[in-house]
């Protein structure tokens, strides 16, 4: 392609480190657009191909996701152009194939329901034992990308695919069911009905080659950067209704969000203990919507050589960061380059509060202790209260009188006392609510905040819960996250106490002297959103299912923190 590929990097590059040695040497980079991909039953994939003009035989890292790749070079900030800056990476020696899975993009096939399902992942192989094989590549093969990217790079090392040597799996989530499709249960609406309907909508696109990397010139500039994504947060909502999606995608959004199937199968989480391969798990404290708790499962269950990073929060796209700690990573994974990467701990957190990196040689964090703090009256303190609280759940669209909400509170809240002193929270949060609901079945939120002294709040950690999916399952279980049996759903025996425990989103904070925490309960997703403006990417989810009203027992309720040292009471 004659238009060379505009490259551009966006936020944080490093996690808190300098490599040592010399620079990279730079390369023109060489483009082959639509790129045929052989599969064994003759089915034809297409890739877009960039690499180092002139170069030896290199290292190649693969793109894989059902995301047209003809968008991909455009720069559009949309949140599927996630394969990382490309020409970035080719530019610094190394071959870099985005390619469209089956029956996406320009792919032959046709799109299975099941995401990673058997014969994706049969391609996935496929591909990259193609990509070792060519001439321009030395045989050893990495992957790059955020969220289904990344997805496929866990998937793709638990398969143990001969020529993957490492994976950067940068925001990937673990399990479809309890991290994408729902949220513990509940049908993760806001998110499924975009994802399959403006994906599907940009499959219908074909860009000429030129084109793509033209409109990165003009889309990739920061004023229209900004106009898009107004617009997009404008009119998105009302889009997803009208955008014209293909069948395939269609057929993807019912497979999840009609059955309630959780295929396992297809989830990363199986396989994760099969990962021989050196991975660098990345992910920042604002993907709380889908990605987040993926990074901690990926931690617990991977054996493999592996460090993790989480980042500070971030909500753009396109995916353009910790583009130069990717690069460092492969150059020693996959070149030996001894560039100071085989030294860095093992964990490395942004605190937010204090602005910088931190590190530890384990998660969760070595030296800090469980803080647990109880319920009384409208209190978040030491001693729990033998009194109780409840509040209204009102499904969302449901008419009902607005006087309603002078007199019956939709959120309950409770507040600390003022800190003694700085307080450095990291770690998981774990709540334990005693409930009692006049529903078969109800939707819980928890949203923990800072209070600032004006009473300006930053939220810190969400989590949720359908009450029907509240049995524990301490064998699949993390040290960061309570996973549930969602097999047998339970409906709730109305007004019969019940007791839920779940987990909030894990986060790092120095909560300074003067400053309050503050715990909100609630059943609207709305009202207890981690919104974009407090640094989150959040999608609503399908609750409350019912009409009831929710009482907690305060006698019972605990909500669980990690704090370095000792908790201030």
């Amino acid at each position: 392609m004659r238009v060379p590929y505009r490259t551009r990097l966006a936020g944080m590059q490093r996690a808190g480190w300098t490599p040592r040695g010399p620079e990279r040497t730079r390369y023109r980079v060489h483009s082959e657009a639509d790129v045929a991909v052989p599969m064994a039953d003759g089915t034809v994939l297409r890739g877009d191909l960039y690499r180092p003009a002139g170069a030896a035989p290199c290292p190649a890292l693969l793109a894989w996701s059902p995301y047209n790749k003809d968008l991909m070079p455009t720069g559009l900030p949309a949140p599927f152009v996630e394969p990382g800056a490309v020409g970035y990476l080719a530019a610094r020696g190394y071959a870099v194939l985005v390619v469209n899975a089956r029956g996406t993009g320009r792919s032959g096939g046709r799109l299975d329901p099941v995401m990673h399902s058997d014969g994706e992942r049969a391609d996935l192989c496929g591909t990259i034992e193609w990509l070792a094989a060519q001439h321009w590549c030395d045989g050893s093969v990495g992957m790059t990308g955020m969220s289904y990217f990344a997805v496929s790079q866990l998937v793709a090392a638990g398969l143990r695919a001969p020529a993957l040597k490492a994976v950067f799996p940068f925001g990937a989530t673990t399990d479809w069911y309890r991290h994408g499709v729902t949220h513990n249960g509940t049908l993760h609406s806001g998110f499924m009905g975009r994802y399959t309907a403006v994906n599907g909508a940009a499959n219908r696109v074909r860009l000429a080659p030129e084109a793509r990397h033209a409109l990165g010139y003009v889309i990739g500039t920061a004023p229209v950067q900004h106009l898009i994504r107004r617009l997009m947060a404008a009119s998105l909502p009302a889009l997803v209704r009208r955008l014209p999606a293909p069948e395939p995608w269609m057929d993807r959004w019912a497979a999840y969000a009609l059955t309630g199937a959780r295929h396992d199968e297809a989830a990363a989480w199986p396989t994760l203990d099969r990962i021989t391969v050196p991975v660098l798990i990345g992910s920042e404290w604002s993907m709380v919507g889908m990605h987040l708790f993926g990074a901690f499962e990926a931690w617990h269950r991977i054996t493999a050589p592996k460090k993790l990073f989480i980042g500070p929060r971030w909500t753009k796209w396109p995916w353009l960061r910790y583009q130069d700690e990717m690069l460092d990573f492969y150059d020693h994974t996959l070149r030996g380059a001894d560039n100071g990467y085989a030294e860095l701990p093992p964990v490395r957190y942004w605190l937010h509060g204090a602005e910088r990196w931190e590190s530890a040689s384990d998660w969760p964090v070595p030296g800090t202790s469980t803080w647990t703090l109880r319920l009384a009256g409208t209190e978040l303190g030491p001693s729990a209260g033998g009194d109780e609280r409840a509040w209204a759940a009102i499904p969302a669209g449901m008419e009902y009188p607005g006087a309603f909400d002078r007199f019956g509170a939709q959120v309950i809240g409770y507040d600390s006392a003022p800190m003694p002193s700085d307080v450095h929270l990291v770690g998981p949060v774990e709540l334990t609510l005693p409930l009692r609901s006049t529903a078969l079945d109800t939707h819980v939120q928890a949203r923990l905040s800072e209070v600032d002294g004006s009473g300006r709040t930053q939220v810190l950690a969400i989590g949720w819960l359908a009450a029907a999916h509240r049995a524990v399952d301490a064998q699949r279980s993390t040290a960061t996250e309570t996973i549930h049996d969602h097999a047998a759903p339970a409906p709730l025996v109305p007004g019969e106490q019940v007791e839920l425990r779940f987990s909030l989103t894990p986060f790092a904070q120095l909560l300074r002297r003067g400053r309050r925490l503050r715990l909100e309960l609630g059943s609207d997703p709305r009202r207890l959103a981690a919104p974009p403006d407090h640094g989150f990417i959040y999608f609503e989810v399908a609750g409350p299912p019912y009409p009831a009203r929710n009482t907690v027992d305060h006698a019972g309720a605990e909500l669980r923190l990690s704090v370095q040292g000792e908790p201030p009471w």
